[in-house]
This record gives structure tokens, sequence and C-alpha cells, in this order.
């Protein structure tokens, strides 16, 4: 089965980059020809983590109107020639300009490439977080979608209007999504891991890394567990 995996979210700060990451490492782990549509441009950080390890296109997605069209063009026929099987697209804040504007156009295309549209819509704190899940067009299109809370956030449920206002999560659950969590990373080792930008997180996790022994196997459990509770579940459908 060929996937694409959006991270979407249409707001920063909410965990899009940490989930492509995440998706790209499955990805990677499961043998899979990864390639990565690296749609934030200005931040740029899934590209920097693997563009030494896997085919990396970087297409500016915060984009409205024909110009928001062409970089869907772009993106697309580089994903045809390319013809990779697991394809993680990474968005920027405000990209309901270009992928759910233009959600009638990619969804028939990824189609016919044989890939399944597997959305994680990250959950912030925000009321309008909440509200927007349920109204982007690329969700509502998509082969399989689930809200994803990442707790870096926040611990506490109460903190998430998702959580507070509860109807915006049983009308998305309705709908047929899935929601799941990316456990935090201890602060202390996330600080590490930003300092090898260069690197996957399984490299730094591997017995060659120039992480302490400690540190490697909290980015191991780490990394498991965010794929049973979030990647896995969203691929497979359950």
């Amino acid at each position: 089965m060929k996937h694409l995996v959006i991270s979407h979210g249409d707001k920063g700060g909410v965990g899009k980059s940490i989930f492509s990451m995440l998706a790209v490492e499955f990805g990677l782990f499961s043998g899979r020809n990864v390639a990565i549509v690296e749609g934030d441009t200005k931040i740029g950080d899934v590209k920097a983590r693997y563009e030494d390890v896997v085919s990396v296109l970087s297409v500016n997605l915060d984009k409205s109107g024909k110009d928001a069209e062409n970089a869907i063009a772009t993106l697309f026929s580089h994903l045809e020639a390319l013809q990779s099987d697991f394809v993680v697209m990474n968005l920027p804040a405000n990209s309901h300009k270009a992928i759910d504007a233009y959600a009638e156009i990619i969804a028939p295309v990824a189609q016919e490439l044989g890939l399944q549209i597997c959305v994680a819509w990250m959950i912030g704190r925000e009321s309008s977080s909440a509200t927007l899940a349920n109204e982007s067009a690329i969700c509502q299109l998509a082969d399989r979608k689930m809200a994803v809370v990442n707790r870096h956030e926040s611990d506490f449920d109460r903190d998430y209007y998702w959580f507070t206002a509860p109807q915006y999560r049983e009308e998305w659950v309705a709908s047929g999504g899935l929601t799941g969590e990316i456990p935090e990373l201890a602060s202390r080792v996330g600080a590490r891991v930003k300092e090898y930008q260069g690197q996957s997180f399984a490299s730094l996790a591997g017995p060659e890394s120039p992480l302490f022994i400690v540190e490697r196997q909290i980015i191991k459990h780490w990394l498991q567990k965010s794929w049973q509770w979030s990647v896995i579940p969203l691929l497979e459908g359950e």
C-alpha cells in the first residue's frame, strides 16, 4: 500500500513538523521508499533533518489562488516522476489556502498515483483548531484522518478546547475520524536532539549515536510510543 501522509493543522506550533518526522522515521523503519514534501519553507526543520537521508522537495505551500495551484502542480509532477511509495507532506501554518482550497484536485491525483491519503490534523489549544478540523476539505476527502494531540503543548486536557468543548471531537469521530496522541519527550533529551539537526531520530537512538545511552533509550521509547499512539493507527485505520 502506498501512502501520502499529510501533517496538517493550519496553526503554527501545534506539532506538524514533529508528526512529519515521526512518520518519516516509521517509513524508514518499515523499509519504505520515503520522500518528503517540505511545505514549510520558512522554517524547513523537516528538510534540515532528512535532506541527507531521503529525497526532499521544498515547495512553499503558504500560498493562495493561482500561486497555490502552481505549487500543487509542481509537487505532484515531482511525486509522479519520483514514484515513492511513502510520501510525507509537512504543511506550514495557513496551508488551508492551498491544500484545502485545492483538495478536489489533490484527492483524485493521489488516487491515480495509487496513494492513500492519510491526514494528521494536529490539535492546538485554541478553539479555532477544533472548529477547523471539521471544516478541512482534505480531511473530508482523505482515506483516513486522525486528530492528534501533541502532549508537548500540555499534559492537561482542560487546556485544550478540543476536550472542554467535546462536540467538535464528537463530530470528528462521527465522521470517521480517529484520535491519537504524541507523548511528550523529556525536555533535556529534546534539547539534545535539536543539537543534531542532520541526523534522524533512529540514528540518535542507535549504537553510533553521540548521545548518552540513557538518552538513546528515552528516544527509542518515545518513538515506539508515538508510532503506537498515532502513526500506525493512521496508516492502518485501527
